[in-house]
């Protein structure tokens, strides 16, 4: 507890600068949390761009090479590509 005016003006000084320092960090806080939702934003529309560009993107040629596989009862079987008519 202040006992003279002076104890009682760094009081009162020390509690403006804790104020304005806790003023400053819940701004810092909150514009970082919106730097993190825009950016979390703009993933997401690259993510979907890329989704939407290979859904519509046209169907590769097949590769005579290529070979396809599928599981069976009896184990794998490896066979080449099957060519669409």
């Amino acid at each position: 507890m202040p006992t003279t005016m002076s104890d009682q003006h760094h009081s009162l000084f020390g509690m403006a600068v804790r104020l304005l320092g806790m003023t400053i960090l819940g701004l810092a806080a909150m514009l970082a949390i919106v730097f993190a939702a825009a950016a979390a934003l703009v993933i997401g529309l690259i993510v979907v761009g890329a989704a939407l560009a290979l859904h519509m993107a046209p169907p590769r040629a097949q590769d005579p090479k290529l070979l396809e596989a599928r599981v069976t009862p009896n184990g794998w079987v490896v066979e080449g590509a099957k060519r669409r008519r």
